[in-house]
């Protein structure tokens, strides 16, 4: 068959297409390594082996891409909120992963539905959850959801048991949209979460929904950093006070010895 130079021609771009994103690779490693002071495009260049014009070409690409910023009084390179935000998406896939099997023990154990939540600036964020056998569902927050941290058992369970100057400052930032949440103030959160730090574990009665009691456990890793909640969710009357804390003390033996033996 005749050759036409289409295949070699095919391979000369897979070629400078690979080129081009290991380039871009080591830009960003760069500008990543020199990231608290910033630098100049002649270092990056000069660290990355490239021509100045290439390297210039595919940082201002980045920065129109908000992959890195750049100060043109300084000219200096940082990295940009875009690599930030694909850092948050790692982490959460990684806190996922690492308590998935976890609360799917946790609802095959209640067979009610089981909340994985994580913090997000001064919100929750529900990564991942478990549907129990038990024929009523309890959905009171879905995968992907946002809410104001404090608002729900898990929630508050992020929060309740950090310094009392960390949980007010959150509760202070978030006091204006409680109100979306029926009449809950700041001061009824707080009141609730101080209440909690008795226990252990966040209970929430028909506090954020009428008829549902929630268990909010929170996850600690080996420094003691609380790095995510576990949440249980059923109707008011499978949820008695013997049967909150047995919740409560397995989730905590099931997280707890996952954390010792994977951090």
């Amino acid at each position: 068959m005749k050759n036409t130079g289409i295949t070699g021609a095919g391979n000369t771009r897979n070629q400078k297409g690979t080129q081009s994103v290991l380039r871009t690779i080591a830009l960003l490693r760069t500008v990543g390594k020199h990231n608290d002071r910033g630098v100049n495009l002649s270092r990056i260049a000069r660290e990355t082996g490239l021509h100045v014009a290439t390297a210039h070409r595919i940082l201002l690409a980045l920065v129109s891409e908000r992959f890195l910023t750049y100060d043109p009084m300084a000219k200096l390179y940082h990295l940009g909120i875009e690599l930030f935000n694909l850092g948050r998406a790692a982490r959460q896939l990684d806190v996922r992963d690492q308590y998935r099997h976890a609360i799917e023990q946790v609802a095959e154990e209640t067979e009610d539905t089981v909340f994985l939540l994580i913090r997000s600036g001064n919100d929750v964020l529900c990564i991942d959850l478990v549907e129990g056998n038990y024929p009523i569902r309890t959905m009171t927050i879905t995968i992907g959801a946002r809410r104001p941290l404090g608002i729900g058992a898990g929630s508050l369970a992020l929060i309740a048991f950090l310094p009392d100057e960390v949980f007010e400052d959150i509760l202070a930032a978030n006091e204006h949209r409680y109100s979306q949440y029926g009449d809950l103030t700041a001061a009824n959160i707080q009141a609730l979460g101080k209440r909690s730090r008795k226990h252990g574990y966040v209970v929430s009665k028909g506090v954020f929904h009428d008829g549902v009691t929630s268990v909010g456990v929170p996850v600690y890793n080996r420094l003691g950093e609380v790095v995510a909640a576990i949440t249980v969710a059923t109707i008011d009357k499978r949820m008695g006070a013997e049967r909150r804390e047995e919740i409560a003390c397995f989730v905590g033996k099931i997280v707890g010895s996952k954390n010792r033996t994977t951090h």
